[in-house]
């Protein structure tokens, strides 16, 4: 209807305006944090390891919400699925790195990269830009997730 219209889009500016608002800029990283992490996991379970590291690789962005052991996991495991191991390798980096990572933890990870990267070289396969750039999370996209969030909490 137009009623609900008119609010989606009083909705869509107050927040538009609101983005030196600090409480509601990190209630909606909440929400594209968990959304970006159940996209790359629902990807990567599908086969599709390309766009399932597009949506992982942001996820470094939202360190103070989503746990970086899950973070650096995810992207590790989607770089080497999709054959980029300077993005695995990266990642690899970063899980050994974590503060508070018992030594134990650190020495399996280091393993692992071992392993891996004895019999793949820690790099990237050469890309043309557009297609590194597809389907990349966007500010755009972003701003599109929140007013689908938006909408799903408006009564119809």
């Amino acid at each position: 209807t137009n009623m609900t219209m008119a609010t989606l889009d009083g909705l869509m500016q107050g927040d538009a305006a609101a983005d030196d608002n600090k409480i509601l800029n990190n209630a909606w990283r909440g929400v594209e944090a968990m959304e970006l992490y159940i996209r790359a996991h629902d990807c990567l379970y599908k086969g599709q390891v390309d766009k399932a590291m597009k949506f992982a690789l942001p996820l470094e962005q939202y360190e103070d919400i989503l746990d970086p052991v899950d973070i650096f996991s995810l992207i590790a495991l989607t770089g080497f699925h999709n054959q980029m191991y300077g993005v695995c390798s990266n990642a690899f980096m970063r899980l050994e790195q974590l503060p508070d990572i018992a030594q134990e933890r650190r020495d399996q990870y280091q393993d692992l990269a071992f392993k891996i990267f004895t019999k793949f070289k820690p790099k990237n396969p050469s890309m043309p830009r557009e297609e590194m750039e597809r389907d990349e999370v966007t500010p755009q996209f972003l701003k599109d997730l929140r007013k689908s969030y938006i909408n799903k909490c408006i009564p119809r």
